[in-house]
């Protein structure tokens, strides 16, 4: 059997210790997303103020990581977060994920509070506490060359921007210079630990499987298949940034803060444009062939970034910039100051609009003007930037502007309108963290075409919602990339659960079905929708302007709340919920999660 092997840290008492019961967690919740969130309730962290030591930050690798399975050169964190108050939670690639497991450890757990700036050190399964004081103040990238530079090149480093370090409530943690643990501010949570970074330095480059011979087989087999598909091959050719065309044709590129559904001069910031003037090179995640990273870089201010759509679109749709050489220097200011950069457009988006409106003293139009020392305002929180650095939902609420904030749950969308997809209405409306696209990613089901096209919210469309969910669930639990949804065949109707539960069995040893694997996601889901729940969550709904009619080509676009209220309602029942969205006590017992009920501690 594959072991699976966890450490909590507390960095208050400067102890470690091995965590208890990993691996009956694992049977239950895979990995990743799905085992942090159960150790996440373990130590109290839906009882937790964000921003204190009390508030758990969890990192973890799943079953196939570091096992050479293409796409699963991922980790997840999880943790509560200061932005929404709900469970934070984000993935990222790079090469963590392995070198966590080649350091010793699949799940790592970070308590308390450390007197003065502070970084780890994980190395064969333990934890070493290094000052940090000569670390602090410095920006994301620098910190990790330092680190690099001391630690080796194999080391693989989270590090905090200096937006992390002033609670900025959506900074993020970042990694191998461009990819982030971006969405609901675990960074902010690694600033109020005094935690700049963490260092992990493997001691070997694989990891144990249950059933290597069965395994490469697999790979053998599968691999090849992998390469040619067409999903991967569109990655590889074009990355995200192809999105940029389509979503403008199609009429789903959210713009200047939503008010309109395509930028104009768009093409100067779709992929054609950054091939042409920009691109430097393709790269890639540990194990993965698709190399859908696009490095490109800015001869005008000597930058280089891995330019991506979500970026695109909330820096420069939301904003009204479509300036490449901008867009690079912005994303280059993100990266290194440490800030998601969905909630960063947004914030920015919304200051625009409150500036326009009369409420809000700052020199900001449309364009790209003056974005670049918003963002260094907004991280440091000088001025109108201390106010901003709250997210859009708090900054809407001291402005009296509510009706024209852009957020669920305090979390700001991503890049898909769901007046034109709407599938993505019930997805930003249910989704775990907020207006978060990856809870059930709907936008791909809507732009493929699936469960009648992207308009049709019914009951057919609500279903294959809820079944994405599931995938989406387990994806980051295993650890995979989402984008191997295709390849993987985990589509409605594909055989993708089938094909996971073939690799856990190789991987772990233990036998796995299709249908417990699937179980698995379920249970995932619903832990999760529970402790939300007891955190505070509130009914599921949508901001007002997504309500409002929004035109595109001469045809308007409606989203109604009749439409979202029944596909809630069939969601609920599907899911085993009451009418208020709770899970019923029964679906809970159903799948081991009564436990978490009052009775059942």
């Amino acid at each position: 059997m594959q072991s699976v092997r966890g450490l909590a840290v507390d960095l208050s008492k400067r102890a470690a210790n091995p965590l208890e019961d990993v691996g009956r967690a694992a049977r239950l919740f895979v990995g990743g997303r799905g085992v942090a969130t159960y150790y996440f309730w373990r130590f109290g962290g839906h009882l937790a103020d964000p921003l204190s030591g009390d508030n758990p930050l969890i990192f973890a690798a799943g079953p196939l990581t570091g096992t050479g399975v293409p796409m699963s050169g991922r980790a997840a964190a999880v943790f509560r977060s200061p932005l929404t108050g709900i469970l934070g939670a984000s993935n990222l690639g790079g090469k963590l994920g392995p070198v966590m497991r080649f350091a010793g450890v699949d799940v790592l757990v970070v308590l308390g509070r450390a007197e003065r700036p502070t970084y780890l050190v994980v190395q064969e399964g333990r934890v070493e506490f290094r000052d940090a004081s000569h670390l602090w103040g410095m920006d994301a990238i620098e910190t990790e060359e330092v680190l690099l530079r001391e630690h080796g090149r194999n080391a693989a480093v989270l590090a905090i921007g200096p937006a992390g370090e002033n609670l900025v409530r959506f900074a993020s943690i970042n990694h191998d210079m461009w990819r982030q643990f971006g969405r609901t501010g675990g960074g902010a949570v690694m600033g109020a630990k005094k935690l700049k970074a963490v260092v992990f330095v493997p001691e070997k480059r694989q990891v144990d499987v249950a059933m290597p011979e069965k395994l490469s087989d697999f790979l053998r087999r599968f691999t090849p298949y992998f390469v040619g598909e067409k999903s991967v091959k569109a990655l590889f050719e074009g990355g995200t940034v192809r999105l940029v065309e389509i979503a403008n044709q199609m009429g789903f590129f959210p713009a200047y803060n939503w008010q309109r559904v395509s930028l104009d001069g768009w093409e100067s910031v779709a992929w054609p444009a950054f091939k042409k003037g920009y691109f430097v090179k393709p790269a890639a995640c540990m194990h993965c062939p698709a190399a859908c990273h696009r490095l490109v870089r800015s001869g005008k201010y000597g930058v280089n970034v891995d330019i991506e759509y979500e970026t695109i679109f909330a820096l420069g749709g939301l904003t009204g910039c479509a300036d490449p050489d901008e867009l690079i220097k912005l994303n280059d200011l993100a990266d290194r100051l440490g800030m998601d950069t969905i909630s960063l457009g947004g914030v920015i988006a919304f200051a625009i609009e409150a500036a326009k409106l009369g409420k809000l003293n700052i020199e900001v139009d449309w364009g790209c003007g003056g974005l670049a020392r918003l963002v260094e305002d907004i991280a440091y929180r000088r001025g109108v930037g201390d106010l901003l650095a709250e997210g859009v939902r708090e900054a809407a609420r001291r402005l009296g502007l509510e009706h024209v904030a852009v957020h669920v749950r305090g979390l700001e969308p991503a890049g898909y309108d769901p007046r034109v997809l709407k599938g993505m209405a019930l997805n930003y409306a249910v989704g775990y963290r907020g207006a978060d696209h990856l809870a059930t990613m709907a936008y791909a089901l809507d732009i493929g075409g699936y469960a009648g096209g992207p308009q049709s919210l019914g009951e057919e469309k609500v279903r294959a919602v809820a079944y994405m969910e599931e995938v989406s669930a387990l994806f980051d639990s295993l650890v995979l990339c989402k984008f191997g949804r295709g390849v993987y065949d985990m589509y409605p109707g594909g055989r993708g659960f089938d094909t996971i539960a073939e690799l856990l069995t190789y991987v772990t040893g233990e036998p796995w079905t299709g249908a417990s694997a699937r179980e698995a996601a379920v249970r995932i889901v619903n832990m999760t929708r529970f402790l939300n729940l007891q955190m505070g969550a509130g009914p599921d709904s949508l901001p007002e302007r997504f309500f409002k009619p929004v035109r595109f080509e001469d045809k308007e676009y409606v989203l109604t709340r009749e439409e979202l209220e029944n596909a809630l309602r069939i969601y609920y029942e599907l899911r085993g919920w009451d009418g208020e969205g709770r899970p019923l006590p029964e679906t809970l017992r159903r799948l081991q999660l009564d436990f978490l009920t009052p009775q059942g501690v």
